[in-house]
């Protein structure tokens, strides 16, 4: 088993939850609204944390001593740094998910062809 931690560990989650769907993975309907609604909560969170965000990547009124001088840019890229900060990380987040939600309904697509099927086999 794969160790999974972080923000990484969940795209990584994500990817073997796509993975299992297309080898066949399936979710019933009720199954499949139990995990999408909560999923759908955290993503609005997501959504609106994002939302928020510009002001967090604005350097702040720290005043004009030297240690406010070094400490404003610094604040400032605790959201925007492209490795670390908050943006990407809650952007990558919002597209696992999204992805996440997606793979969820396409497993229960899945599930209820195979029921279907199986139904008409047996008729």
């Amino acid at each position: 088993m794969v160790e999974l931690t972080g923000f990484q560990g969940i795209t990584q989650a994500v990817s073997t939850l796509k993975e299992a769907s297309v080898q066949g993975f399936t979710v019933t309907d009720e199954g499949a609204k139990q995990l999408t609604s909560a999923l759908q909560e955290v993503l609005t969170q997501v959504e609106s944390a994002l939302a928020k965000g510009y002001a967090l990547g604005q350097e702040p009124a720290l005043g004009t001593t030297p240690a406010a001088s070094a400490y404003k840019p610094f604040l400032a890229t605790i959201w925007t740094d492209a490795q670390q900060g908050g943006q990407p990380v809650l952007t990558q987040l919002k597209q696992d998910l999204e992805d996440a939600i997606n793979t969820i309904n396409k497993a229960s697509v899945s599930y209820q062809a195979n029921e279907a099927a199986i139904k008409a086999s047996l008729a």
